[in-house]
């Protein structure tokens, strides 16, 4: 049986374990490897002993940084969320800035983004919005304050959300808009969008191309 592991924190909610079943068809053994602090977080040596690839999510995709090897392209991010041993070398990469690339470049080129946040996830947004040349304007709490007070009108628009789930989504937005949630499952924000004319985008999406690329880079699928 493929194993594979999560290293995050307060990732009881991740679905990642559904989302490689669906895709290899199979069993998996998947393993929450779930820290309270940076401090505890094992070798890469001695998780590799037990599993057959690695995940990274938040607050960890800085932390092993510097025990991998990585393309310039994934090393100029300053983030990694997946890992695979070969060779006796660790090899990193990050299926945030494929699946967003990938997801930007088929279906929102022509919109007019707004990406919320400015954390990771936020860093990693904008770089691939520079990559492909697409104008946006980014609001954060720390810089605004309330994102909800942010006045978001307009046509066309795609409201990008990177904030984490301490952050609820309760602004007004024009009818033809577009909420792209990173978030996923997330109940509060599921409920508020069913109760607008607007079209709300899951992370779920996300989520399933993020698989998609993992299995991709652990060498899994083809």
């Amino acid at each position: 049986m493929l194993r594979l592991a999560l290293v995050g924190k307060n990732i009881s909610h991740s679905k990642s374990q559904e989302m490689y079943e669906g895709l290899l068809g199979e069993k998996v053994d998947y393993r929450l490897l779930d820290y309270s602090c940076e401090e505890d977080i094992i070798p890469l040596n001695d998780i590799f002993l037990e599993v057959q690839g690695l995940s990274i999510t938040s607050p960890y995709k800085k932390h092993f940084l510097n025990s991998v090897k990585m393309s310039p392209e994934i090393e100029r991010l300053g983030a990694i969320n997946c890992i695979y041993k070969k060779d006796k070398s660790f090899y990193a990469t990050n299926t945030d800035y494929l699946a967003v690339k990938k997801i930007l470049s088929d279906k929102y080129n022509s919109k007019d983004i707004v990406l919320l946040g400015s954390g990771v996830m936020a860093s990693i947004t904008k770089n691939v919005l520079s990559e492909l040349k697409l104008p946006f304007t980014q609001y954060s709490r720390s810089t605004h304050g309330d994102l909800n007070q942010v006045n978001l009108s307009g046509s066309n628009k795609l409201i990008i959300n990177s904030c984490s789930r301490s952050f609820v989504f309760k602004n007004k937005l024009d009818p033809d808009s577009i909420f792209w949630d990173y978030n996923y499952s997330y109940d509060p924000h599921i409920e508020y969008f069913c109760n607008l004319d607007i079209e709300y985008v899951d992370g779920l999406e996300m989520l399933r191309l993020q698989a998609k690329y993992a299995l991709k880079f652990w060498e899994i699928l083809e």
